[in-house]
């Protein structure tokens, strides 16, 4: 009779074998085998000892060598300056001016007047100590954008090696960096731009930053410019690059800059240089041309008419340059008066054959011009017997003309200029004949 209807269990033993839960089956394994057990309590326990045993101390060490603790900065204008300085989390600016000192933190930002301001952001080593050392200092000038996103030093200072840490953005305007730290614990520099990040090692080096390019020349000490979209570029003393939105400088140039276009001359010329003629009304005005002569691309500036009538004929070219950060601005041209009938430079001093002109905004906003002549006929009366603002030179020969560093001879005179803004080359008088060539500003 089947079990259906006998009512009967089945008699089959895999049905009948109980099937414990999943944690209660792994216990009875480990309740069988408990020297399994025993070891993996050991190991794992051992585990977490060797594990904390390396962590704790990684931890601390760490702690030791990096916490940072923030620091501040003192702000130091020069006189007549003036700037304005937004504190962290604030958009109504504190006015800056005179000879009045102001505590900067992290945060801030810094701005700088158009006109006639400089003043020094130094960074210290600790506000508490008496004899705190300026680990480094920041040159600004007119026109100038910084902030200040980080200043820190490490918190246990006695047990970290690690340096001063200045995180700054330049947005615009130039710079002069000295991360000169002397004896104390050194300061490392990182300085972002529009066009990308510098990071400053000890020395001296020279950022500015404009619409289209971040300039960065390194006086002493080296400088690693970074960029998105190219590898790193390293400079060293003496050198100088450029960054813009589209990438870095292939490769790093002199430290030097000439800040004229095309001074050989070279065609096209009227590219870089624009001629002018005058005064106005005049019926036979002089002219200018460029030209070969003696295996030189060359100016040539000529007039020739019947009657001695004043005229001047000349070249421009505008400039438009900060030059704060400049220590050197030498000009140097080679010259040649061939012809002039006018003796010396006229009878006002102010008629020379060559002249060269360099206009320029001084430090405190007023556009002069600073010039230097040419002639090789000895004055006569009635004019003066003496020639000022200019030399003698002899006729039909080439003469290499190289000015004194413009930056100390004008600062003398309390015009330090701030921005060179055109040069001009020209001849005036009577009738003359001068040729120029190999024009260069050059800044340093």
């Amino acid at each position: 009779m089947s079990s259906k209807l006998s009512g009967e269990l089945p008699t089959n033993s895999s049905a009948a074998t109980t099937i414990l839960p999943w944690p209660n089956a792994v216990l009875n394994r480990w309740r069988e085998n408990p020297e399994r057990l025993a070891w993996v309590v050991i190991l794992f326990s051992f585990a977490i000892f060797i594990t904390l045993a390396i962590v704790i101390p990684l931890t601390v060490s760490y702690t030791l060598r990096y916490l940072p603790v923030s620091q501040s900065a003192r702000l130091d204008p020069s006189l007549e300056s003036f700037f304005s300085v937004y504190p962290p989390k604030s958009g109504d600016a504190i006015a800056i001016t005179g000879t009045v000192s102001k505590t900067i933190t992290a945060g801030s930002v810094i701005e700088a007047a158009s006109d006639a301001t400089q003043g020094t952001l130094s960074l210290i080593s600790d506000e508490e100590d008496k004899e705190a050392q300026v680990l480094g200092s920041l040159q600004l000038y007119s026109g100038t954008r910084l902030q200040i996103l980080r200043l820190s030093r490490p918190f246990f200072t006695s047990w970290s090696s690690e340096p001063y840490q200045a995180h700054l953005r330049l947005d615009r305007g130039q710079a002069r960096i000295f991360t000169n730290s002397g004896k104390a614990r050194p300061l490392s520099v990182q300085l972002e731009t529009p066009h990308g990040t510098v990071v400053l090692a000890t020395g001296s080096y020279q950022i500015s930053v404009e619409d289209a390019s971040t300039e960065v020349t390194v006086v002493a000490g080296s400088a690693t410019l970074l960029h998105e979209q190219q590898r790193k570029l390293i400079l060293t003393g003496g050198k100088r690059a450029a960054m813009t939105a589209a990438g870095l400088s292939t490769e790093a140039v002199a430290a030097q800059q000439n800040l004229i276009r095309n001074g050989s001359f070279t065609p096209p010329v009227l590219d870089s240089w624009q001629s002018y003629q005058g005064p106005e009304g005049i019926q036979e005005p002089g002219n200018v041309s460029f030209t070969e002569r003696e295996g030189r691309k060359v100016a040539y500036f000529i007039h020739q008419a019947g009657e001695n009538m004043h005229n001047e004929v000349g070249i421009a070219q505008a400039i438009d340059k900060k030059i704060d950060l400049y220590d050197s601005l030498i000009l140097q041209l080679d010259v040649n008066i061939l012809f002039q009938n006018l003796p010396g430079a006229g009878y006002q001093n102010t008629e020379f054959p060559l002249r060269v002109e360099v206009s320029y905004t001084d430090q405190y906003g007023k556009d002069l011009s600073w010039g230097y002549g040419f002639y090789y006929r000895e004055p006569e009366p009635p004019g003066p017997s003496e020639v000022t603002g200019g030399e003698q030179v002899l006729q039909a020969q080439w003469h290499t003309y190289r000015s004194p560093n413009l930056m100390e001879l004008l600062d003398q005179e309390g015009t330090r200029p701030s921005r060179i803004n055109s040069v001009r080359i020209y001849a005036s008088g009577w009738n003359y004949q001068s040729l120029v060539s190999e024009v260069y500003l050059y800044a340093e």
